[in-house]
């Protein structure tokens, strides 16, 4: 955090510097709009190297033989079926994902041709996917299940943002330039998904049947700084295409709370779902199971946490965008 505040302080001297320095505010005043689209990198590790490789554990009854319908003397059964408690998992790792894109749009007030003062909204979607062929047990039958498993990892938010722009290095048809802005990254969202599709199976009525785990959790907000250098080139006076390379800085780690969990297994599956991939821990924060739990690991629930770690996350990186600018 110390180094962070002095890059952000040292950032700040010498942009105000550069203004103190800048053109004068006789010079012809424009305004401009600015569609934005790039990439956003971010390492998210407790992410990509934590939740995505959480697998799904649980028990599940299991028939171990099927017995007969008859009945004694006093209508007892006499041959019952056979079944047993067997451990269960599914694992399905998404892939370690970091660079998503980013699209917004801006406006800019330009006092001169060496200085910009803009504001824009953003907003940033990345998805992780992988399917898998495994087995899940349901209904008492688990043997040569052929399951079709397919898992989403969804990470978004939206952000608006004030800044200023420097033109140190200004031609008639392309102008170089530093930036400086903040940012409020909002609505951050992760949202996780589980689809279980039974392709085939012994049993003729499980072919087709499916079952799905939805999870989403949010933070509130986050203030982040960015620096960066781009340049911009003239096709006419009124029209410019431009690139640009910042860094971006959060304040701290976030948490993801608010945790919403759903799925439409029934009673009648009979399996029991002790060890999910991710779990509301007891602050109300959103953890993941390690990647090495067992069965036997989750299946006390007075213990059960002890198997989870809390996720946090920083939205820390590099940002690349391309931007088309219309001046009027």
């Amino acid at each position: 955090m110390i180094a962070r505040a002095w890059l952000l302080t040292a950032s700040m001297l010498v942009s105000s510097a550069a203004l103190a320095e800048g053109g004068t505010f006789g010079d012809e005043t424009r305004w401009s709009f600015s569609l934005l689209l790039g990439v956003h990198a971010s390492a998210t590790d407790d992410l990509n190297k934590g939740l995505y490789r959480s697998p799904f554990l649980g028990d599940a009854v299991i028939l171990v033989r099927e017995g007969g319908t008859g009945t004694g003397a006093d209508g007892e059964d006499i041959d019952q079926n056979e079944t047993a408690d067997e451990p269960f998992i599914f694992e399905n790792r998404l892939p370690d994902e970091q660079a998503a894109t980013l699209a917004g749009f801006e406006f800019a007030w330009h006092p001169n041709d060496r200085h910009a003062f803009f504001f824009g909204i953003n907003s940033w979607e990345r998805t992780a996917i992988n399917e898998v062929a495994g087995n899940l047990p349901l209904q008492q039958f688990f043997i040569n299940n052929i399951v079709e498993g397919k898992r989403t990892g969804t990470l978004s938010f939206t952000e608006y943002q004030l800044g200023w722009r420097y033109s140190f290095l200004r031609k008639p048809r392309y102008r170089v330039y530093s930036s400086l802005s903040i940012h409020e990254v909002f609505d951050i969202d992760y949202q996780e998904r589980w689809v279980f599709l039974f392709a085939d199976s012994p049993i003729e009525d499980l072919i087709g049947v499916r079952r799905d785990i939805f999870m989403e959790a949010q933070t509130a907000s986050l203030f982040m700084g960015g620096i960066g250098f781009g340049g911009e080139w003239f096709i006419r006076d009124w029209l410019s295409l431009g690139f640009e390379g910042k860094y971006m800085i959060g304040e701290s780690d976030f948490t993801l709370r608010d945790v919403r969990e759903r799925n439409d297994f029934v009673s009648g599956d009979q399996i029991t779902r002790s060890g999910m991939p991710f779990r509301r821990m007891s602050d109300g924060r959103l953890g993941y199971l390690v990647e090495d739990a067992t069965a036997d690991d989750v299946e006390d629930p007075d213990t059960r946490e002890d198997f989870y770690r809390t996720i946090r996350l920083s939205l820390d990186g590099w940002r690349l965008l391309l931007r088309v600018n219309l001046y009027y």
